[in-house]
């Protein structure tokens, strides 16, 4: 054999050689393993293997949703002062915002979809999350505010604060933290303490507090008992004036990127946190997936979170049948940015925008610039997840949000379509990713490798343009032409009013909202 053609030969050998070693270490996995780093205890990675998580007969994860106990336990009317205190506290909603159950076949199928180290579901034409923004608009949840990270308490910790804030005895207090293994409370056991407190000691700040704490004990911060509340949690509401103060909206999204972190391993069997919130985020997004019912709330009149506008209806379709169906799923399928016509009830605020870390019950990473079509922009691709830093370092980047919007803005411009993408985000994408879930039908050889991201050919140089207009077209009416206008000054509107961080009511910016009105179609 010439010396040359060996030496290709030996060049092609050591390449397939190489390509084959990066398959065989994850198979229907990234190619590139340097962004999904815990990919071998994914549940992504048995799946492609026919490999499943079961708990007796079932596949799907166990997911319990509180919503039609809570609804039981909602009196018809609180104490006026009670109320008051609720009203300001920003939570109110979440009394009316369950399910009253929820599909975990659905929910599970996403769940394998989610990854840890993006906070995302990595979807086949690329990255989506439930963002600061969708809590907001689905619960009317309070974003702007401190964070607030708790320390566990011990089964006397746990009674003592009963003393202190839920005008407890001590004793009788003691019993029910031993009852419950550890330093916390049955739902029930608050019940019945805000009921005390509430029609027959008078004691109203406990009662508050104890209905407040069972509320996000139900909901926001439901752990996997589905019947207990964490006490670690009941500092929160020892200022009852100062509830509103934190951000809610981040506590919410901390519980609930956690317990999918837990869930999108392959050990895990069940799914903790607030499940309506991510099938509400589901209907949302993706209005083909799922039975959907919808109340007759209007949601979209200022008052009611969009979370109402959704009603349980118990869906046919099981996980095994819901993979395929997501693997199949385009971004015509993705309504992009939903809540447009809710802003009326929650205006668009610039700090959902923020990157960095969110810290809570734990820290996770919140990465907007990795779905940022969400919000209106050029999906590019984004920078290595970072790295957490310390709480403080947290807390400032929060408060000195605009520094990090600036920087994931600064790469992207409005989207002249809902789903667009720069060129090579895609074949970036299905390097680092795993783009669908199910496995393609074994050949001779085994099974074929991962995809890869292949783009239209381009056409020949000499080939008529797909986009262009026939010879024969109508021509662009006035009307449509005045539509396009109208589209393009609204991008550059909303891009240049969030760049600023403009308000709505300040009468500097008076014209130029009006402006922005008029290209939406608020004036015709």
């Amino acid at each position: 054999m010439p010396p040359v053609h060996q030496k290709q030969v030996e060049e092609q050998v050591e390449e397939q050689a190489e390509q084959q070693a990066v398959q065989q270490a994850w198979p229907g996995g990234p190619i590139d393993t340097s962004l999904l780093t815990r990919y071998e205890h994914h549940v992504a990675r048995h799946v492609w293997f026919g490999q499943e998580r079961v708990e007796g007969d079932k596949i799907e994860l166990r997911i319990v949703s509180l919503g039609r106990k809570l609804a039981d336990r909602i009196p018809d009317h609180h104490p006026q002062v009670i109320q008051g205190w609720l009203n300001i506290s920003g939570l109110c909603w979440l009394e009316r915002t369950s399910l009253k159950f929820t599909d975990p076949q659905l929910i599970s199928a996403f769940v394998e979809r989610w990854h840890p180290e993006t906070s995302s579901f990595h979807m086949p034409f690329g990255e989506m999350t439930i963002t600061l923004d969708d809590v907001a608009c689905l619960l009317h949840l309070p974003v702007r505010g401190q964070f607030y990270t708790p320390v566990s308490v011990s089964q006397e910790q746990a009674a003592e604060l009963a003393v202190e804030l839920l005008g407890e005895e001590y004793e009788f207090a003691l019993r029910e933290t031993v009852a419950q293994r550890g330093g916390y409370f049955s739902q029930q056991w608050l019940y019945e303490s805000y009921n005390r407190n509430a029609n027959l000691y008078g004691k109203y700040d406990c009662a508050a507090r104890a209905w407040m704490l069972m509320l996000v004990g139900s909901t926001i911060l439901a752990d996997k008992s589905y019947t207990r509340v964490d006490a670690k949690w009941l500092l929160l509401f020892s200022d009852l004036s100062a509830v509103h103060t934190y951000s809610w909206a981040s506590i919410a999204l901390v519980c609930l990127y956690d317990n999918l972190n837990d869930a999108s391993m392959f050990s895990t069997r069940a799914l903790a946190g607030y499940a309506t919130l991510l099938q509400c985020w589901i209907h949302e997004y993706f209005p083909t997936l799922g039975r959907r019912a919808q109340s007759d709330l209007n949601c979209d009149n200022p008052g009611f979170p969009r979370a109402m506008r959704w009603m349980y209806k118990q869906g046919k379709t099981k996980l095994p049948d819901y993979r395929p169906i997501l693997d199949a799923l385009t971004p015509d399928d993705v309504i992009w940015r939903p809540f447009e016509t809710h802003r009326g009830s929650i205006p668009f605020d610039l700090i959902t925008l923020y990157s960095g870390h969110l810290r809570g019950s734990t820290v996770v990473p919140y990465l907007p610039e990795r779905c940022i079509r969400q919000f209106g922009f050029v999906q590019y691709i984004p920078p290595p997840p970072p790295l957490a830093p310390a709480y403080s370092d947290i807390d400032s980047d929060w408060i000195g949000y605009h520094a990090s919007v600036d920087r994931i803005l600064q790469p992207t411009r409005p989207v002249t379509y809902a789903s667009e993408t720069v060129p090579d985000y895609m074949s970036w994408y299905y390097r680092v990713s795993h783009p669908r879930l199910c496995r393609p039908v074994d050949g001779p050889h085994g099974a074929p490798p991962v995809p890869h991201y292949a783009p239209a050919p381009a056409p020949a140089p000499d080939a008529p343009v797909d986009d262009a207009p026939a010879d024969d077209a109508p021509q662009e009416t006035a009307l449509q032409r005045e539509r396009r206008w109208r589209g393009m000054a609204r991008g550059a509107l909303e891009t240049f009013l969030t760049r600023i961080d403009a308000d709505r009511d300040d009468e500097d910016f008076e014209e130029l909202f009006f402006a922005l009105d008029v290209c939406r179609g608020a004036y015709p």
